[in-house]
């Protein structure tokens, strides 16, 4: 079965047979650029060049479609006879990883899953699908993380995650890359339990955090810390940022938000999440999934290691 629907192929196919660049504005091809990586965006518009048209055309092979077909070539057409322009009679309308959600523990802490414990080593992750899996965990918290660095690597972490519980469950916010932001937040929602933030002390960070659902906190260095950090921060990145969030900080009702954002706005620079993990690589970052704990993971989970 394809993972791409009818409209994305035929939009895909418009794309290969247009002669040079070619800019498109529709919302399934400014979708496809985001879940796939392939075009970069230019204004309301997608920019495919040479070298994107290349990657197309692989993906299309690979899902079993002639980049060669006429974009037209369905129109018309009934299901039998449309079986033989590609794998798929009808098209699913679910683009790949659209559902998926990734989560894990604190170092050493189990992942509590559908009755069981499992033990992740570090750099390791479980791949879920965020509907199918919030009734099956049994956490009492959740600490967010916006950037895929920082969950990877949470272990590695130099500030104090305690505030976020004993055993919470770690959550990727995602990206368009795959795991689809608001599926997180849709975990998050589901789950109905405190939500700790550890994101990026800046504006796009703090309107992350105040977007949350149950927002109990943030994670972030002490004050006295957080005030000399900032004083060698990035001015650049503030400014940039702030224009989309002033008006929304400037309002916010959440005492943690407000609390960081009148720090960070005093020094008027941002910092990234990432200034808070050590620098050091152990070993045992390269351990495989053999070394899971206790069981075996349900049917419909997948386990990721490394990035």
């Amino acid at each position: 079965m394809s993972t791409l629907d009818k409209l994305t192929v035929r939009a895909l196919l418009r794309i290969l047979h247009a002669p040079g660049e070619r800019f498109a504005g529709r919302r399934v091809l400014k979708t496809f650029s985001d879940d796939y990586r392939i075009g970069r965006t230019k204004g309301t518009a997608v920019l495919f060049e040479s070298h994107d048209k290349a990657r197309i055309r692989e993906l299309l092979c690979a899902e079993g479609i002639d980049p060669a077909t006429d974009p037209a070539a369905w129109d018309g057409l009934t299901r039998a006879a449309a079986a033989h322009l590609g794998p798929d009679e009808k098209f699913t309308s679910s683009a790949v990883k659209r559902i998926r959600v990734a989560i894990k523990t604190l170092p050493g802490r189990p992942l509590n899953l559908d009755g069981r414990a499992l033990i992740l080593p570090p750099t390791c992750h479980l791949d879920v699908e965020g509907p199918a899996v919030a009734g099956l965990l049994a956490h009492r918290s959740v600490l967010l993380v916006e950037n895929w660095e920082c969950f990877n690597r949470i272990h590695d972490a130099v500030l104090d995650l305690s505030p976020a519980g004993e055993n919470p469950l770690v959550v990727w916010r995602g990206d368009a890359s795959g795991t689809r932001v608001d599926h997180a937040l849709g975990l998050l929602k589901a789950l109905d339990v405190p939500v700790w933030a550890f994101v990026d002390y800046d504006p796009a960070g703090l309107l992350i955090a105040d977007a949350l659902p149950h927002l109990a906190g943030l994670i972030a260095p002490g004050a006295e810390q957080l005030e000399r950090d900032l004083a060698r921060g990035l001015p650049g990145r503030y400014q940039i940022q702030l224009p989309m969030a002033i008006a929304a900080l400037d309002a916010t009702t959440s005492e943690p938000v407000r609390s960081l954002w009148t720090i960070i706005r005093r020094h008027g620079r941002a910092l990234p999440q990432e200034r808070y993990l050590s620098e050091s690589v152990t070993a045992d970052e390269t351990l495989g999934a053999d070394t899971l704990g206790e069981t075996n993971l349900p049917n419909g989970f997948a386990v990721n290691t490394g990035v």
